[in-house]
């Protein structure tokens, strides 16, 4: 067992070392690493115990039991769809991702793991690959859906409706923007859902950040769809001249059209 946990944050250690010491004393546990953000050297104090076991028999190891006798639990429960995934909370709100597999599986390396015990060495390790510089990318499809829901918004503004013009809103920003800065830089959205602001430039937040508050007001909402389809459409263009990729022009004629004369909104 690697008894070196000094790159663990410290409000984890204590949790995680007490958890080694159990398995270690357990034979039924063959195998013991990390994964995610603890294996590849991003954790913090906040971050989940991605914990993976390799047991002898997976059916009769009762997992989330074995964990509840080593820690108080809050919440324990399977993934649905998910053989031997479990989502488990402690009382000190440590959130422990524990996964269970049997030992005669095979692991070849794919998944980073940081391996804690290996008793039969059969887990290869899987180091994380250096990264090197991504080309950005023209999200063709996702300006499509932007100027899809540009437009849809007039529906939500004819009929009142200001709950739907703010999910919209978000989803235009939190999701559609987003994706796009992450594009700029090569990095599709599918590959991160966590820290997102570590992988934006300070430019890039501050495109963010500019965008104004709202809330279920229709003047709100109406001057953030402004800014947000004023930065997207901007940065959109451009990337698109960068990758050298079609512009859907009518599209975008036909969208401008209709908010400016339905809602006499100009960007």
């Amino acid at each position: 067992m690697d008894s070196t946990l000094a790159d663990v944050p410290a409000r984890l250690r204590p949790t995680l070392r007490m958890l080694l010491t159990r398995t270690a004393d357990d034979e039924r546990i063959r195998s013991v690493w990390l994964e995610g953000s603890l294996a590849r050297g991003l954790a913090d104090d906040w971050s989940d115990l991605d914990l993976h076991l390799a047991v002898a028999d997976p059916a009769s190891f009762a997992a989330t039991d074995w964990l509840e006798s080593q820690v108080h639990l809050v919440l324990s429960d399977a993934i649905p769809g998910v053989t031997g995934v479990f989502i488990c909370v402690t009382s000190d709100w440590i959130h422990i991702d524990l996964n269970v597999h049997s030992s005669q599986s095979e692991f070849p390396p794919g998944e980073t793991r940081c391996v804690l015990l290996d008793r039969d060495n059969q887990v290869q390790r899987a180091e994380l690959a250096p990264s090197s510089p991504s080309q950005p990318f023209f999200p063709a499809q996702d300006v499509q859906i932007f100027l899809y829901f540009l437009g849809q918004s007039v529906a939500s503004v004819r009929r009142g409706d200001l709950i739907a013009q703010s999910q919209a809103t978000s989803m235009l920003r939190d999701r559609v923007l987003i994706n796009l800065l992450l594009a700029e830089n090569g990095i599709r959205s599918d590959m991160v859902s966590k820290r997102i602001g570590g992988h934006l430039s300070v430019e890039q937040m501050r495109c963010l950040t500019s965008i104004p508050a709202f809330g279920l007001s229709e003047l709100s909402l109406r001057n953030a769809q402004r800014c947000i389809a004023s930065a997207y459409l901007g940065r959109a263009r451009k990337l698109s001249e960068t990758c050298e990729a079609p512009w859907p022009t009518e599209l975008e004629q036909a969208t401008k059209e209709l908010l400016n004369r339905e809602l006499q909104m100009i960007w």
